[in-house]
């Protein structure tokens, strides 16, 4: 998958608003499928049958430790249900740290937001039309989509087209322990702003964002982004890192946008879950998964800041 998709994976919470508006419209022939709740025995099974996937460290400092889980921003029923190992990590912790919650709803406001001046390029007519075809193929209402800037409509896009393989921004992990933390009454804490998240999707000053959305476009048209979504999504489920640090270097065009977008938020990051645990928080850290693999991986960071950082196995199924 490109850089600039895979930093995209932050609009979870965008695409779950633009299903919102959506919702009206019901499911049609030529429409994506859409995501259901499950019944009472669809939700059993899916429990039952629960494994553990993506990568989970355990960090230890000051005679405290917490986890680090990289997750997916879209997913299915079966993802969607931690395995027992994460499981037991998430009831272990106080603190539920996410890069944002998907279930703000002034998160969801300033991310669907029109753009700031400064924020965003006025496209050419003809690629915002190829903007509007997409969100028609889509089936999601064009009009509230089009007073967002053009960067965060076509990053709502890409995780809307990845319904046409089940994959789903409802079903997204972080969307998932977002809910069990409500249900369980622990704290969510965000580790970002709308703002920086915002800036992470821009990624590159407005001139230079028509060339990015074209390319989008043309993935979206061609159909090559989503089957490198559906192929970083296996990558994950089998939690292989090595795997997708080379699934990432056969993709070196992308390198400067993916060290933009993710990597260079990695120290940030870092020093925020530092600044929670030093307040005395149990915490369960889940980020991208993205977050995980290269130089400035946010495990190594841990460790760099004094934290004893270990990989958790998980039983192979």
């Amino acid at each position: 998958m490109s850089g600039r998709i895979r930093g995209r994976g932050l609009t979870a919470a965008l695409a779950l608003a633009v299903l919102t508006w959506a919702g009206g419209l019901g499911a049609q022939p030529a429409c994506p499928p859409v995501a259901v709740p499950p019944t009472p025995a669809q939700l059993q099974e899916a429990v039952q049958k629960a494994r553990d996937r993506g990568a989970l460290w355990r960090f230890e400092r000051d005679g405290r430790h917490g986890y680090l889980y990289g997750t997916l921003h879209v997913g299915t029923l079966e993802w969607a249900i931690p395995g027992p190992v994460v499981g037991r990590a998430l009831r272990e912790a106080e603190t539920i740290a996410m890069e944002a919650n998907p279930l703000d709803p002034a998160f969801v406001a300033d991310m669907s937001a029109p753009p700031k001046p400064g924020e965003a390029p006025v496209l050419p007519p003809a690629l915002r039309d190829r903007l509007r075809d997409q969100a028609a193929r889509a089936c999601v209402p064009w009009e509230p989509l089009s007073t967002m800037p053009p960067m965060m409509i076509a990053s709502a896009l890409v995780l809307l087209d990845a319904r046409w393989e089940g994959l789903h921004a409802d079903y997204g992990i972080e969307v998932v322990f977002a809910h069990l933390a409500r249900a369980s009454g622990q704290k969510v804490v965000a580790l970002e702003t709308a703002a920086v998240q915002r800036a992470a999707i821009a990624g590159a000053p407005p001139a230079e964002q028509p060339a990015a959305i074209e390319g989008l476009v043309a993935g979206l048209e061609q159909g090559t982004l989503r089957r490198e979504l559906v192929a970083t999504a296996r990558v994950w489920d089998s939690g292989d890192l090595e795997a997708l640090a080379r699934h990432l270097a056969r993709h070196e065009a992308g390198a400067q946008v993916l060290d933009r977008m993710v990597f260079a938020r990695n120290p940030s990051l870092a020093a925020r879950i530092d600044e929670l645990h030093r307040g005395g928080q149990r915490l369960f850290v889940a980020t991208g998964i993205l977050h995980m693999v290269g130089d400035s991986a946010l495990p190594k960071l841990l460790a760099g800041r004094g934290f004893t950082v270990e990989r958790v196995p998980f039983t192979k199924p």
